[in-house]
């Protein structure tokens, strides 16, 4: 499952995060469905089906870092399967078995990463959705393959509206 959504993140890299790069061929540019604050929906067709997600950036970036690229949070919905799935694209490579420190208001979840992408374990997704519909804030801590670290900041502003139109477009 996971090397399925790491190839939806790869690609969501590319064809979100970085809109004037090439795009995969297996797959349509997303389309905006719809904006709520500080959070938006997107959808993709490829030859697996359709998919939507939410996207957002930080609204504020701090840490010791020289440069990276533009960080962003997802969730994503598959076609065929069950629930969302967290993930954040920091716009670096993270360090080597490290893990991701995400707060939710005060509340501390870990993530795992995989090269460019931190995920939530399995367990903790619904629970990190649903802190994050009762929330206004989420805190990202990571470390580079250099050693430095980010601390980015997320708005929830707009996430439960972006959530429940993410389902309404993409239904099981």
């Amino acid at each position: 499952m996971r090397h399925l959504l790491r190839w939806v993140v790869m690609m969501l890299a590319v064809l979100v995060l970085a809109p004037h790069a090439g795009r995969a061929q297996t797959a349509a540019a997303p389309k905006q469905v719809s904006a709520h604050r500080d959070w938006s929906v997107y959808e993709v067709t490829d030859n697996r089906g359709r998919f939507c997600y939410l996207a957002s950036e930080p609204t504020a970036q701090s840490g010791n870092y020289s440069r990276r690229d533009q960080p962003a949070a997802l969730i994503v919905r598959l076609p065929g399967q069950s629930g969302e799935y967290l993930t954040i694209h920091p716009g670096y490579a993270y360090q080597k078995d490290s893990k991701v420190r995400v707060t939710l208001d005060g509340r501390p979840f870990e993530l795992f990463t995989d090269g460019e992408d931190a995920f939530s374990f399995d367990a903790d997704d619904e629970a990190i959705i649903a802190a994050m519909k009762r929330g206004s804030s989420m805190t990202v801590r990571g470390t580079s393959t250099r050693g430095t670290y980010s601390l980015d900041t997320y708005s929830l502003s707009g996430f439960t509206a972006a959530y429940e139109a993410m389902r309404g477009s993409c239904p099981r």
